[in-house]
C-alpha cells in the first residue's frame, strides 16, 4: 500500500496548490498532481482489491410479510388521523386537536405497516469488548463534534444579520402563542427552528437572543454525527462509519453552519439521517429501514427549504441499486420496491399539516425556490441551459476549487473542504469504483447518485448565479462526501494477512498523523480564517448597542440616545436585541432628521446620536442643531472597516 500512500500525498500537494490559487487563473500544476495522484490511486486500489472483500451476497428481504390487511384498521386511523390534522391546520397555525391527531397519524402508519421482530439475545463476550471500544471511539468523536460546534459560541459568530433579526421576530411570536406551521416572514421560513428556540427560551431561562438561535442550530449540528456514523457503517462498516462521523465533527463545512444560528444545519443533518437509512434499507431489505427514512425525510421538510430535494434523490439511489440488481425480475427485488414506496408515502401523514399550508399558500411556500429558477422576482439574463452547465460545473468544482462567496456560513470563495479532505474524496470515489467492481456492490453508487441531486439546489440557481455554489444550499451533498471520503483510510486499516507489528504501527502512526492534520486544518480554517474572515464583513450592531448602553449607565435615562438609519447600515432590531428590547423605539431614518431635531430640541437633557460615517448630512444637521454638541469617530473593535460617529449632546 506504499503506492497509495504516495497517491494520498500527490493528492493532497495537488489541493494545496488549488486551493492557495488565485482563482483567476487555472493552476494546471495542481490538477496536473491530482492526475497523477488518481492514476497511482487507481492502480494501488485494483492491486490491493483483496482488502475490499468477496463480493456481496444477494439481499433478500427475508421471509414474505404478513398481508397488508392486517393492518388495514391502522392505514385507516391513519388516513383519518392524518386528514384531521389536514383540515385542522388551516389559517397556518397548529391547534391542540390538529396536532394530537397529527401524531396519531404518524404512529398508525408505522403500526400498520411495521411486521418485524423486536431483536433479542446475548452477545458473546468477545462481540461485547469490540462494541464497548467502538462506542468509547464514537463517544470521542462525538464530544470533539461538540467542542467544534460550541467552543466560544457567544463570540463566534458574535454579530449577526437582518436574517437573525427575522428568525428572533419569528421566536417571539411563538413564545406569545402564534404556532404557526411555516412562517411568511422574510419570503417564508419551515417551522421546526422557531420552536427548538422557543423551547430553548423556555427550559433555560434565557433572552430571545442570536445566542438562543444558534444553541439550537449547533445542536442540530451535532445531530449530524450520529447518522454519520450509520450511513458510514452501512457503507463500509464499523471503521468507515467511524471515520465517516470524524470527518463530520471537525469539517468546517459541517461546523461553521452549525454556529452560524440559522437554519443551515437542518439540511445536512436530515439529509443524512434519511440516506443512512436508505442505504440500510437497501442492505438488509427490512421495511422498517425504509419507514425510518421516510420519517426523516418528513421531518426534514420542516427544516430548511432545499431538502425538498431528497424528494428526488431518494427515489434516484434507490433506482440506480434497483435497475443494477434487476430487481423486477424476482419477487424480493419487487418486495423491495413495495418497501420503499412504503417508505417514501411515510413521509405523507409526516407533513399533513405543512401540505395544508401549501394548497392554501403555495406563492409563499414555492417562493423562494420559484424566484431562484425561474423570472417571478428578475429575469433570466441569458441562456437557461447554458446557466444551468455553468451552475452544475462550479458546483461539482466547489469541493476542490470554486468556492462560495457569501461571508455568513464559509470561508468566501474558498473550497468547501479542507485540503486533506479534498485529497481524501478523489481517491475514496476512485475506491467506490473498485469496491463496486468487486463486490458487485452497487449501494455506493446510490450515495454518489443522492449526493449529486443534492447539488441541484445550489446549481438551479438560475436567476442569481452567482449565488453558486451555496454552501448551506448545496449541504445535502455533505453525507455522502464525508462517506465517500471515508473509505480510503477504511482501506488502508485493513491489515494484509501475515502482516508484522512493525507494518500495523506504520498503518497506526500514518491515521493519527491523519488525525491531527485534519484537525490542525479546520481549526485554522473555523476559528482563524472564518473568524477573520467574519469579521471584516459583518456589521457590529453589538458595538453600537455598547455605546448605548454605555449612555444608559451614564446619565441613568433610556430614551435619549438615538440610531440614525442609514441605507446598508446596522439593523436596528439588531441593536435592541443587544439591549434586551427587540422594539427598541429610537431609531430615526436620515431623511426623517432633521423633523425629528425639532422636537429633540425642546428636551433639556444630554443626548447621544450615532451616525454613519458617510452620513455627512445628518452629521451638518447635528452640528446646525447643537453646537456645542461633540462629535467622536469610534473605531470598529478587533478588526478594519468603518467605524460610527457618536454625536454627544450635553445637558443644557
Amino acid at each position: 500500500m506504499a503506492a497509495f500512500g504516495l497517491s494520498f500525498v500527490l493528492a493532497l500537494s495537488g489541493q494545496l496548490l488549488l486551493d492557495s490559487s488565485p482563482r483567476d487563473r487555472v493552476p494546471l500544476a495542481g490538477i496536473a498532481l491530482y492526475g497523477l495522484a488518481a492514476m497511482l490511486g487507481l492502480v494501488a486500489l485494483w492491486l490491493g482489491r483483496h482488502r475490499v472483500g468477496a463480493p456481496e451476497p444477494a439481499v433478500s428481504p427475508g421471509p414474505k410479510p404478513s398481508s397488508w390487511v392486517s393492518g388495514l384498521p391502522w392505514l385507516v386511523l391513519s388516513a383519518g388521523a392524518a386528514a384531521l390534522a389536514f383540515l385542522d391546520s388551516g389559517g397556518n397555525r397548529f391547534r391542540l386537536p390538529g396536532t394530537v391527531a397529527w401524531l396519531v397519524a404518524v404512529v398508525a402508519w408505522f403500526a400498520a405497516w411495521w411486521r418485524e421482530p423486536v431483536p433479542v439475545g446475548l452477545k458473546t463476550v468477545g462481540q461485547t469488548i469490540s462494541v464497548r471500544w467502538e462506542y468509547l471511539l464514537a463517544a470521542g468523536i462525538l464530544l470533539i463534534g461538540i467542542l467544534f460546534r460550541y467552543w466560544d459560541l457567544n463570540n463566534l459568530p458574535r454579530d449577526v444579520n437582518s436574517d437573525h433579526a427575522e428568525k428572533l421576530l419569528d421566536v417571539w411570536d411563538v413564545l406569545r402563542g402564534e404556532y404557526r406551521v411555516f412562517f411568511p416572514r422574510n419570503t417564508g421560513r419551515e417551522a421546526m427552528q422557531f420552536y427548538i428556540a422557543a423551547a430553548t427560551v423556555e427550559v433555560f431561562s434565557l433572552p430571545v437572543h442570536k445566542y438562543t438561535l444558534q444553541i439550537g442550530t449547533a445542536f442540530i449540528g451535532v445531530l449530524l454525527l450520529p447518522a454519520l456514523y450509520l450511513l458510514g457503517n452501512s457503507l463500509w462498516g464499523r471503521p468507515g462509519g467511524l471515520w465517516t462521523m470524524f470527518f463530520g465533527a471537525v469539517a468546517s463545512w459541517a461546523v461553521i453552519p452549525a454556529r452560524v444560528g440559522l437554519r443551515y444545519p437542518f439540511l445536512p443533518t436530515f439529509a443524512a439521517w434519511s440516506l443512512a437509512f436508505l442505504v440500510r434499507g437497501l442492505r438488509s431489505g427490512r421495511r422498517s429501514d425504509f419507514l425510518w427514512m421516510g420519517l426523516f425525510l418528513g421531518l426534514g421538510l420542516y427544516g430548511y427549504s432545499p431538502f425538498r430535494g431528497m424528494l428526488a434523490a431518494l427515489p434516484a439511489a434507490f433506482l440506480v441499486v434497483w435497475l443494477l440488481r434487476r430487481g423486477w425480475q424476482t419477487a424480493d427485488g419487487r418486495r423491495l420496491a413495495g418497501d420503499f414506496s412504503v417508505g417514501m408515502l411515510t413521509a405523507l401523514p409526516v407533513t399533513a399539516p405543512m401540505l395544508r399550508f401549501a394548497v392554501d399558500n403555495p406563492n409563499v411556500f414555492f417562493g423562494r425556490v420559484f424566484t431562484r429558477v425561474s423570472t417571478w422576482e428578475r429575469p433570466i439574463e441569458g441562456d437557461p441551459v447554458s446557466i444551468l452547465a455553468d451552475n452544475l460545473a462550479r458546483a461539482l468544482l466547489m469541493f476542490h476549487w470554486t468556492g462560495d462567496e457569501v461571508y455568513v456560513a464559509t470561508l468566501p470563495l474558498r473550497p468547501m473542504l479542507d485540503p486533506v479532505l479534498g485529497a481524501l474524496l478523489v481517491l475514496g470515489l476512485l475506491g467506490a469504483v473498485v469496491w463496486v467492481s468487486c463486490r458487485r456492490d452497487p449501494v455506493p453508487l446510490a450515495v454518489i447518485a443522492g449526493g449529486l441531486v443534492m447539488l441541484l439546489p445550489s446549481a438551479l440557481n438560475l436567476a442569481f448565479p452567482r449565488e453558486n455554489p451555496s454552501t448551506v444550499r448545496a449541504a445535502g451533498a455533505l453525507p455522502a462526501v464525508l462517506a465517500l471520503a471515508a473509505l480510503p483510510p477504511t482501506l488502508w486499516l485493513r491489515a494484509d494477512k501475515g502482516q508484522g507489528l512493525p507494518l500495523r504501527g506504520v498503518r497506526l502512526l500514518t491515521m493519527v498523523i491523519l488525525i491531527l492534520a485534519l484537525v490542525r486544518f479546520n481549526v485554522d480554517r473555523v476559528f482563524v480564517a472564518y473568524a477573520e474572515a467574519y469579521c471584516q464583513r459583518v456589521l457590529h450592531a453589538s458595538e453600537a448597542a455598547e455605546l448605548i448602553a454605555g449612555f444608559y449607565r451614564l446619565t441613568g435615562t433610556r430614551g435619549a440616545a438615538f440610531y440614525v438609519a442609514y441605507p446598508y447600515w446596522f439593523d436596528s432590531r439588531l441593536i435592541g436585541m443587544w439591549l434586551g428590547d427587540l422594539d427598541w423605539p429610537d431609531t430615526i431614518l436620515s431623511q426623517d432628521l432633521p423633523t425629528v431635531l425639532v422636537a429633540h430640541l425642546r428636551q433639556a437633557g444630554p443626548k447621544l446620536y450615532l451616525v454613519h460615517p458617510n452620513d455627512q448630512a445628518s452629521l451638518r444637521a447635528l452640528a446646525a442643531a447643537y453646537p456645542r454638541g461633540v462629535l467622536t469617530e469610534v473605531p470598529r473593535q478587533g478588526c478594519p472597516g468603518d467605524g460610527t460617529i457618536a454625536f454627544w449632546v450635553p445637558a443644557r
